[in-house]
């Protein structure tokens, strides 16, 4: 399974307390078969935060109709080690065949939802994408 956590630190202060907090700031609601996946850039931040090692949940909700036996659809994943920021972005990849299902030759439509967990099992909120279409071609 293939997920890429590639991450880009900014010094920037917040005034947030506690556990971290994750945004979406952008992703590509198409993917198609051309080796390039779904990605996300998410946003963090947490005071006196450290996103090093925390680990990133990202779970897809399929919206099709037809019936997936045993489907994976939750994919977990470490951040990278990186100096100590308040504020940081980074990107999460997954490839298209882990998350295609292509029952009956159907396009898959689903969103995904982002969770982000500290070394002190610090919960971010929930952070979801709209819908994101998976092409079978």
């Amino acid at each position: 399974m293939s997920i890429l956590v590639l991450m880009a630190l900014g010094c920037t202060k917040d005034n947030s307390q506690g556990g971290p907090t994750i945004g979406i700031k952008s992703y590509n609601s198409s993917v198609y078969n051309d080796n390039n996946g779904f990605n996300v850039t998410l946003t963090f931040s947490q005071k006196g935060g450290n996103p090093s090692g925390d680990s990133l949940t990202i779970i897809q909700h399929r919206r099709n109709q037809s019936y997936v036996p045993n489907p994976v659809d939750t994919f977990g994943t470490r951040l990278p080690i990186t100096p100590a920021v308040d504020k940081a972005e980074f990107t999460a990849n997954l490839q298209w065949q882990f998350i295609e299902f292509g029952i009956n030759g159907e396009n898959d439509t689903c969103d995904f939802q982002f969770v982000l967990v500290d070394l002190n099992q610090n919960h971010s909120d929930t952070v979801s994408t709209g819908t994101v279409i998976i092409y079978q071609y």
